[in-house]
């Protein structure tokens, strides 16, 4: 009688054990489940919070907001970024002028393009004087020319020059503590969010994988994005 009351007892105690085990596992996944949705939500609100609305070109209200991450010297977002142009344009004009933003954030890959902080402080210069959107596009447009040039200081000069931009403005912003923690700071977050590459880019804060750099891929998106 003794010993059964003792393997009842032991019974129990192991469906106690697997009971309580049970609830400390469930516990945990909802830990974890609200911490995964607090590190989303966190993250979401750090993609889309814009320093200052002339990175954004388009309505800052838009119903599609694109976000993209992009270094001046990488060849990808160079080819990226007249596909944008066209998608922007095109969007824009068939569902209307508060369709479709896009904003640029500076991630330069200072590990394997020498001049990418250059050029991110130089596009922050052009910014202070209103020329943000055209500078990007000479950037992009003259990548072979300064990307890997010694002189790639004087070639970007030279096309601030040609925009008719203040140069003694420009080359002061250029070099200003200002400049430098702006694009670091746009670097920082990059980190943060464990961005890897150039272009990536982020539709109303959800990252675009495997982006494909073709006009009617993106507008697709875009209009899958609307019908949500």
């Amino acid at each position: 009688m003794t010993n059964i009351v003792k393997h009842d007892k032991k019974k129990k105690n192991n469906l106690l054990t697997i009971f309580i085990t049970i609830i400390i596992i469930i516990i945990i996944f909802i830990g974890l489940d609200k911490l995964i949705n607090k590190g989303q939500k966190n993250n979401k609100e750090m993609v889309t919070k814009v320093l200052d609305n002339s990175y954004t070109k388009g309505d800052i209200n838009a119903k599609v907001k694109l976000i993209e991450y992009a270094d001046f010297q990488c060849p990808a977002c160079r080819s990226l970024s007249p596909v944008l142009d066209s998608v922007f344009e095109e969007v824009n004009n068939k569902y209307g002028s508060t369709t479709l933003s896009i904003t640029f954030k500076y991630f330069p890959l200072t590990s394997i393009h020498k001049n990418a902080l250059l050029s991110a402080y130089s596009a922050e210069a052009a910014r202070l004087q209103g020329r943000f959107w055209d500078f990007e596009k000479v950037l992009f447009e003259k990548q072979n020319e300064w990307g890997e040039a010694l002189d790639a200081k004087s070639k970007i000069e030279s096309y601030a020059k040609d925009m008719n931009l203040d140069m003694a403005k420009f080359i002061t912003d250029r070099d200003s503590d200002s400049s430098r923690s702006i694009v670091n700071s746009a670097l920082l977050e990059a980190t943060k969010l464990k961005l890897d590459h150039t272009p990536t880019v982020f539709m109303n804060g959800e990252e675009m994988i495997d982006l494909q750099h073709t006009k009617d891929y993106i507008i697709k998106e875009i209009e899958k994005e609307l019908l949500k």
